[in-house]
């Protein structure tokens, strides 16, 4: 199910016609979600939703109010759009509504659809769950894995005459493997792909088989700081802590990491992490699908957030960007980002350290102290001990505390970047290109009963 320029615009041109206020904005999304589970050597679900929204929003001055609908015939329409402004007349005025954003708008063009990812079926599906169950069975571990795919549409239109339209595809396979006995777990996927054709079942099947099998009897070890090794999962996780603290309007309020010594001062030009680090948004990425329309249907540029360590850019809104004189930033942190990585492999990685940890995945990440961008979280489904260049031996699982301020200073090796999502969720917008790093340093506070 997928949505044509000519379909999307005739819908938001009759919402934009039949509403009456003095603004109007419109946006749209529509298409389809599936996905195959598979668990205990069998097809668990295979799931698909075809689904569509308008969310029609209406200003009267500086009053607004916002309704969706999924029903597009005219009744459903309009029931929505009185609605809408009913309840805009009977709000207060808000002193931050901006203008309606007008065209042009130059965006930059994104092929984020390939057929055989728009085509990506049950049937194909199962044939990677074949692949995968028949090496599970093979090494005795009992497979557990998500293989989701997102064909979306998004769209803006305003009554000012803008029209914005992108629709994307991709796909992903996610896998924990089990020993029977439950006591080792082992996670591999990728995430993200834009090219389904790039998903390799039987690497991730044989990655996440064999640290099932590697993390049985986990021996236990003392908490504290180690070299960490983070394949590119938790390292993606990881990085996200920092993306909150991108604010402009938190920093110059003193609410952020990023805020400067005196009220409105930021960071900006403060070298703060590591010259290793380079942080950026790329909106037309060879492999990254994220959509080139930013906030408001602002047209989405590249940002360079982090050069060689230095921070070069903060996000600013619409608002906060007139309030203070500065341009507004279309693309927030999260859109499109792209981490610079280096040449060492995860393996390379392991023979150069003398004694740490290797991590497979990090999960139940929550704040303990928001200006110091600090952590806790745990590891799961896969920790090991590194000694002098080779694992050793599985280890219990840690609960950590850090924070990326300390973290991206303390990385002595990146690997190749590549796609992965940086949220919870493995079928939502979100897909980052990561590197696997080694952070020296990385405190772990107490064992976890994670498997």
């Amino acid at each position: 199910m997928s949505y044509s320029r000519e379909e999307v615009k005739a819908i938001t041109d009759k919402i934009l016609n039949m509403a009456k206020a003095d603004a109007v904005e419109v946006d749209f999304q529509g298409g389809e979600r599936s996905a195959t589970r598979y668990a205990n050597s069998s097809i668990t679900a295979n799931l698909i939703e075809h689904d569509q929204q308008v969310n029609i929003t209406v200003y009267y001055g500086q009053k607004s109010a916002s309704t969706v609908t999924h029903q597009f015939d005219d009744a459903s329409l309009k029931t929505a759009i009185e609605e809408a402004q009913a309840l805009a007349r009977r709000k207060p005025d808000n002193p931050e509504t901006m203008p309606l954003v007008k065209p042009p708008q130059n965006y930059v063009p994104v092929e984020a659809v390939i057929d055989r990812t728009a085509n990506f079926g049950p049937a194909e599906r199962a044939a990677m769950v074949k692949k995968s169950l028949d090496i599970c069975e093979k090494k005795g571990v009992v497979g557990a894995g998500y293989i989701p795919k997102l064909h979306w549409t998004q769209a803006t239109a305003n009554s000012e005459g803008l029209f914005s339209y992108f629709r994307y595809a991709e796909a992903s396979l996610i896998l924990t493997c089990r020993t029977p006995d439950g006591t080792g777990s082992g996670w591999a996927g990728q995430t993200g792909l834009k090219d389904v054709s790039q998903i390799d079942p039987v690497s991730i099947t044989e990655r996440a088989s064999d640290k099932a099998l590697k993390s049985q009897k986990p021996r236990a070890i003392e908490p504290g700081d180690y070299t960490v090794i983070l394949e590119s999962r938790p390292a993606a996780r990881f990085l996200s802590l920092l993306l909150t603290s991108m604010d402009a309007r938190s920093a110059e309020e003193g609410r952020s990491f990023m805020s400067g010594k005196e009220r409105g001062q930021t960071k900006v030009g403060e070298k703060l992490f590591g010259d290793n680090v380079t942080i950026r948004s790329v909106i037309n990425h060879p492999v990254l699908r994220q959509s080139p329309i930013g906030e408001d249907g602002l047209a989405a540029q590249d940002v360079t957030w982090i050069e060689k360590g230095v921070v070069k850019n903060l996000y600013y809104s619409r608002y906060w960007a007139q309030k203070t004189g500065k341009q507004p930033t279309a693309t927030p942190p999260g859109l499109s980002l792209v981490m610079d990585g280096g040449t060492t492999s995860v393996e390379e990685m392991i023979k150069t350290t003398k004694r740490g940890l290797l991590v497979s995945f990090f999960w139940y990440m929550r704040p303990v102290e928001q200006m110091s961008i600090l952590y806790t979280g745990m590891t799961r489904d896969g920790l090991f001990l590194i000694e002098n260049g080779e694992i050793t031996a599985p280890v219990q699982n840690f609960r950590w505390n850090e924070t990326p301020v300390v973290g991206l200073n303390n990385i002595s090796a990146l690997g190749p970047p590549e796609p992965m999502h940086t949220g919870e969720a493995y079928d939502q917008p979100g897909t980052a290109m990561i590197p696997a790093m080694r952070i020296e340093d990385f405190t772990m506070t107490s064992v976890s009963p994670a498997v």
